[in-house]
């Protein structure tokens, strides 16, 4: 605690000053990854080391998020009036828009645990400053790093009160702070530095205010005078950065359909961002509240003969008993599992959650502002060594976490996965890192000390890579995420793999049976050739029926059509939007490579036909009076897709 009670300030230059007062003009600036961000500071910390070259700083952080960039010129016409709507108010994150560019200055350094999925694929400045950390480890690799400073946003307590939001009181340090979505890692960090600090190291903790965050209590509220500086500037405050929700595909919600059947009641769950995410809450919601209807589509797939075992690991029935989310994460399905009653199981308390960080769209961050506050005291943020690791550095008391986390299911998703039961999740062959661990390591290696825990790993079959399809199932790859010997359950959308305490030939065989079936013969060639399988092993005819067809023909009942939608959750599309972004995503497919070009142009050229609402379309992406020959060929290209979408 700060003694003397914090440093209140109204402006974002003089907080910079404060901050180089007490630490020197040698800076290593510990930012929490996400949202939690001060945007503010960040940005007048770095462009105060732009124009001072004296000044060194090396920022620390993970998940620096920047707004999606547009390839084509089509794209940027869809884009740029959806990311004016949902961003433009939002400071951008200045250090994170020069390292995408590779224009940092030589006095500063960007080193992230975990990048924005792809951010800096090709970027080599940031590929040499990443550094790997398991999420229970990223304290101490951060503090390795020499942090002085933590800057973080937070919102004070009394936003919720009847009263005025009062000014932030610095005396006595009182006056509550929620560090609201990002106590992961900063509740960890704030006692080291102030070890630190009494070994003799200047340090400075900054808190700079933002009312937009929704106020969490529990242990993610703290007095403020836990903080060094309070920047509160509240004509500069800004909404949060949004993660628009994403289109559910017929494979996602497949894969969390089958996922769901894992799930026990009265259980613990944990889940991941994304749409193979959004599909599991999706379908778990419409086990608990539709359940003649979930239990229909589980006859369909002739699970209980196919999956014998999923009849032991999950259930058929309704969630009376609740499940309690123990997530690093607390993705928006949290939240919707709360409201459909299916996050009810209490521990410690009131409890039914508890996060690290919280992350999603902006009717995500409303949900939380307007929760009950008998029903926000339900949700914990915490520490994600709390969350992550059994060995609980505050209580001492594993056995009550594991009490706590009866048949829990640590749910994640992979982009490959190798027949030996390797899981690649954050990185290339080539050893360039797309996105980071994170904490997918920790929840799978916990999934395997906890008694009646299971760790599933979900991804779907295929990709497509240059308008061909490739395999996710490979034989072999030369990274992994996850350690075969780590190997568990895995799901596709052709179903679902338990691995565990099998023999290799038996997990290679139940692999290739989830590969989709343009890709089987070879996988299975190489593992015969390998030793891996018998020669003389014979697929099983099902095996043929893993084809794209199948899904459709699976999904495309009324019911089905019905039950299982693109959305389930809302979007921030328009509905001109929507239409105008599988129009592109078909323009897109159509055009992989030189001979779908040309093809498709001259399609386009004597394509025909009036496309509904076609002058709001056309206007929503300007080009309704297109002036140039480029623009009136992108006019064309857009209506031929519009059409052949509406068939």
């Amino acid at each position: 605690m700060n003694s003397s009670g914090p440093m209140l300030l109204s402006d974002t230059r003089a907080a910079v000053d404060a901050v180089i007062d007490r630490v020197g003009h040698d800076i290593v600036l510990g930012l929490p990854l996400g949202i939690g961000k001060p945007l503010r500071f960040a940005n007048a910390l770095y462009q105060r080391a732009i124009d001072d070259p004296s000044l060194k700083l090396h920022i620390v952080t993970g998940l620096s998020l920047q707004v999606p960039k547009a390839g084509s010129s089509l794209e940027r016409r869809f884009l740029e009036p959806f990311i004016q709507r949902l961003y433009g108010a939002i400071p951008e994150l200045g250090y994170a828009r020069d390292a995408a560019a590779g224009k940092l200055p030589d006095n500063v350094k960007v080193s992230e645990f975990f990048f924005q999925a792809g951010s800096f694929l090709h970027q080599p400045q940031q590929q040499r400053h990443y550094v790997c950390s398991n999420y229970t480890h990223a304290v101490r690799d951060l503090m390795a790093q020499g942090i002085n400073v933590i800057a973080q946003m937070v919102v004070p307590g009394s936003v919720y009160d009847s009263d005025p939001v009062p000014e932030v009181n610095a005396a006595g340090g009182q006056h509550r702070l929620s560090l609201s979505s990002n106590p992961d890692l900063t509740l960890d960090l704030i006692p080291l530095l102030r070890q630190r600090q009494q070994e003799g190291t200047p340090v400075a903790l900054l808190a700079e205010i933002n009312r937009a965050l929704p106020f969490m209590g529990n242990d993610a509220a703290v007095a403020a005078d836990t903080f060094d500086v309070v920047l509160d500037e509240p004509s500069t405050e800004h909404p949060l950065f949004s993660v628009p929700q994403t289109a559910v595909s017929a494979q996602d919600h497949l894969i969390g359909f089958y996922a769901s059947t894992l799930l026990r009641d009265g259980g613990t769950l944990q889940v991941g961002i994304g749409s193979l995410g959004t599909a599991l809450v999706h379908s778990t919601i419409l086990r608990h509240k539709q359940n003649a209807r979930w239990r229909q589509l589980y006859e369909r797939l002739n699970i209980s003969q196919r999956f014998p075992f999923v009849a032991d690991l999950g259930g058929m029935d309704r969630f009376d008993k609740g499940l309690y989310g123990c997530s690093e994460m607390m993705m928006e399905g949290f939240l919707h599992l709360m409201h459909a009653g299916v996050l009810t199981r209490k521990v410690a308390g009131d409890v039914v959650m508890h996060g690290g960080f919280y992350l999603g769209s902006n009717a995500f961050y409303e949900g939380l502002r307007k929760l009950p506050p008998e029903q926000r005291e339900q949700i914990c943020m915490t520490s994600v060594n709390f969350i992550n690791d059994l060995f609980d550095h505050r209580l001492g008391d594993q056995r009550l976490k594991a009490s706590q986390r009866v048949h829990s299911r640590f749910i994640n998703s992979a982009m490959m996965h190798t027949l030996s039961g390797a899981a690649i999740s954050d990185g290339l062959d080539d050893g360039r890192v797309i996105s980071g661990v994170g904490g997918q390591y920790n929840f799978v290696a916990m999934a395997h000390e906890l008694p009646d825990a299971r760790s599933i790993v979900t991804l779907r079959s295929t990709r497509e890579k240059g308008g061909e399809a490739q395999s996710n199932i490979v034989f072999n790859y030369a990274h992994c995420t996850i350690p075969r010997h780590l190997r568990d359950i895995v799901i596709t959308e052709y179903g679902i793999a338990d691995l565990r305490g099998q023999p290799d030939e038996e997990v290679y065989c139940r692999l290739i049976g989830l590969a989709d079936a343009r890709f089987q013969a070879g996988l299975l060639a190489q593992a015969q050739q390998a030793g891996k399988i018998a020669t003389d092993f014979k697929p099983p005819a099902h095996w043929q029926h893993n084809t794209p067809d199948t899904i459709r023909s699976v999904l495309s009942q009324q019911d089905s059509r019905e039950l299982f939608p693109a959305f389930p959750f809302g979007h921030d599309f328009t509905d001109h939007e929507l239409q105008l972004s599988a129009a592109l995503k078909a323009l897109e497919a159509g055009t992989a490579t030189r001979t779908d070009k040309i093809m498709t142009v001259l399609k386009a050229l004597v394509s025909v036909g009036r496309v509904p609402d076609q002058n709001a379309l056309l206007a929503r992406m300007s080009l309704d009076s297109p002036r140039r020959p480029g623009a009136w060929l992108e006019r064309r290209l857009l209506l031929h897709a519009l059409r052949t979408e509406s068939k």
